[in-house]
């Protein structure tokens, strides 16, 4: 018999599944709006409901709940969040058990919903069928959850600790798991997760017990090593000194992945938000809209033309927040209508398979150089000296490292191969885009279009430089010694941009979603091909590569001439991984109208990531 699960504010049942996903068993799902209780009975039609407020409920309520072996609870997370952009509402004292001070009713009920899950293991213990396990869901920032104190305006997480405590006193160990979504589903080797949604997952297990390995470590390229390695989370010594040495945090921000064998920064598997995007939807001009976007809105797509050109990009409409390259997931959604993206036009020859796009070399890890069939060669520059303008004399390349170069497979499951064991290959280019690369710990890798081109190695130390575009056949290579070519600028950009005022955009190739809230808060944003500015395409202009990139003048009309749309609810679904049910064919069904879906969507609980948690926990509990 699998081991059975309480969902506790179930909501629209993303934790439900995963769970059921890991091999569990949902025995009984419990929330207190009508609606989410409607959805979550349609597709787990095997087990009990109960729609009523968690925080009302009796003692003697509880205790007569179908017992269970695991408890899955998602408290609100209102008084923790930062999400709807200002400062969280603190409490002024609490005792342990109350639903905590005088307040708004959204802050109070929001603490309250953490004490049920106390009361829930406290009712089960007293009947004698305490559970197993038990997983609580929340926003990192629940982490500081406290009165405001010097040196903490958000909380200094002194009734996070009490919290801890009560749970201690019931009998149970816990352990912190910080995790986001995008690197649960490629742990689980199923759904994928195009979403940056970083949450906080405590793990509680009766004392005596044995401990659930909660580790995660993701598949992840070593740019040092130049190889791919399992990443090890490291938490950076800033926030460690901000909490006391206990780990906490999101991904980027208090923590990272490192190599296990130099130490160095790693970058992790994820999957882009183009995953979850229906390119066939229609879409309209920015220009004809009938409510036009806010001033902010058209500065932030000004700006990221501006800082980008050329290269796939995603920009956040609301607020201060920059263009992100595209090799990170959509960020998290929020409670407003933010998120918006703007993505290439058809045509690129380089686009001949989905998903394989030109990417910003100065932000992802190694592209490859095309080569014969499918090799190409990526070595240190030799002599650390970088390429020169035409009129210059070029320099000698002489090695002056060992690090050893690296053929590189252009194919999907191609092996990168030593080049001293391997003949290079021949070298070219294709299509409008080109990326060129040093192989050095510490140098950063240069797009084609925005720096100068650096030299590429072949075995027998002839430097090639190559050619931006592919107009001219036979000619997509260059010895250094002769005079480098024109380099051109093209507009191929996309955008996903979360549509609230702290968001930055994205490219939609290259990174993941923006986590998914409980409002409608994503949108595309697509340049139209036809009347683009001359640095962005608009004319064929041509320069020296070592000639810096001209100014580039975005008017209002050419952002009137972009194309918007807001993010249908399909990729909604697939963004959270939430669109079929455990059999992988049936579709997940979610009730209500448009704002219900989003609101039940936002609050779900992305699945791979407790199916992740509970099959750690199924393999201690049976």
């Amino acid at each position: 018999m699998s081991a059975q699960i309480t969902d506790l504010f179930c909501g629209a049942g993303g934790s439900s599944l995963g769970a059921e996903l890991a091999g569990a068993e949902l025995r009984l799902g419990l929330n207190h709006w009508p609606r989410a209780i409607e959805t979550h009975a349609i597709n787990f039609g095997h087990a009990d409901h109960d729609c009523n407020d968690v925080s009302s409920l009796s003692t003697a309520r509880i205790r007569g709940y179908p017992d269970s072996d695991i408890l899955l609870a998602s408290p609100e997370c209102t008084n923790h969040s930062l999400a709807k952009g200002g400062r969280r509402r603190k409490p002024r004292a609490s005792s342990l058990f109350d639903d905590g001070p005088a307040g708004d009713d959204e802050a109070e009920r929001s603490r309250a919903t953490m004490w049920d899950v106390c009361r829930f293991a406290e009712a089960k213990i007293d009947r004698g069928r305490p559970y197993k396990a038990i997983v609580v869901e929340n926003v990192p920032d629940a982490f500081w959850w406290g009165p405001e104190q010097r040196g903490y305006p958000n909380g200094d997480g002194s009734l996070f600790d009490a919290w801890l405590q009560a749970m201690r006193a019931l009998g149970y160990e816990h352990e912190i798991l910080w995790l986001n979504s995008m690197f649960a589903g490629p742990a689980m080797a199923g759904r994928p997760v195009p979403q940056s949604r970083d949450r906080m997952y405590v793990v509680f297990w009766r004392r005596g017990a044995r401990a659930p390995n909660l580790r995660v470590e993701p598949l992840s390229w070593c740019p040092a090593c130049g190889s791919l390695v399992d990443g090890r989370q490291t938490f950076k010594a800033v926030s460690l000194k901000k909490s006391a040495g206990r780990p906490w945090g999101k991904y980027g921000q208090q923590y990272f992945y490192s190599c296990p064998v130099c130490a160095g920064t790693v970058f992790p598997g994820a999957v882009p938000a183009a995953e979850a995007i229906d390119w066939s939807l229609p879409i309209g001009r920015i220009g004809d809209r009938r409510k036009p976007l806010e001033a902010s809105t058209r500065g932030r797509i000004r700006r990221g033309w501006q800082k980008v050109l050329g290269e796939p990009f995603a920009l956040r409409i609301g607020g201060t927040g920059n263009p992100r390259p595209l090799t990170l997931p959509l960020m998290t959604q929020t409670s407003r209508h933010e998120a918006a993206m703007v993505f290439p036009n058809a045509g690129n020859t380089f686009e001949r398979t989905s998903g394989n796009r030109a990417r910003d070399a100065a932000t992802a890890a190694l592209d490859t150089v095309h080569g014969t069939l499918d090799r190409a060669m990526v070595v240190p520059p030799m002599g650390g000296v970088a390429a020169r303008a035409a009129t210059e004399a070029p320099a000698p390349t002489q090695p002056t490292t060992t690090r050893p170069a690296l053929v590189m497979a252009n194919t999907e499951n191609g092996v990168p191969r030593a080049a001293r064991s391997e003949s290079a290959q021949t070298l070219r280019t294709e299509g409008g885009l080109s990326l060129v690369m040093a192989n050095r710990a510490h140098n950063v890798p240069a797009g084609a279009e925005g720096a100068p081109a650096r030299t590429v190695q072949t075995g027998s130390h002839l430097a090639l430089v190559m050619r931006n575009n592919g107009d001219t056949a036979g000619e997509q290579s260059t010895p250094a010694t002769e005079p480098i070519r024109t380099l051109t600028a093209k507009c191929h950009q996309s955008l996903v941009i979360p549509y609230y005022r702290t968001g930055g955009g994205r490219d939609p190739d290259r990174s993941p979603s923006p986590t998914l809230s409980t409002k409608d808060r994503l949108a595309l944003v697509v340049p139209d091909s036809g009347d683009m500015p001359t640095a962005l395409g608009r004319s064929a202009t041509t320069r020296l590569a070592t000639e810096p990139l001209p100014a580039v003048e975005i008017t209002e009309e050419d952002i009137d001439n972009c194309l918007f749309r807001m993010f249908d609810l399909p990729e909604i679904a697939k963004a959270m991984a939430m669109y079929h049910h455990v059999d992988g064919e049936a579709e997940y069904l979610v009730t209500g109208n448009r704002r219900e879906q989003m609101a039940q969507y936002g609050n779900a609980v992305t699945p791979p990531a407790m199916e992740l948690i509970v099959s750690r926990l199924l393999e201690v509990i049976a």
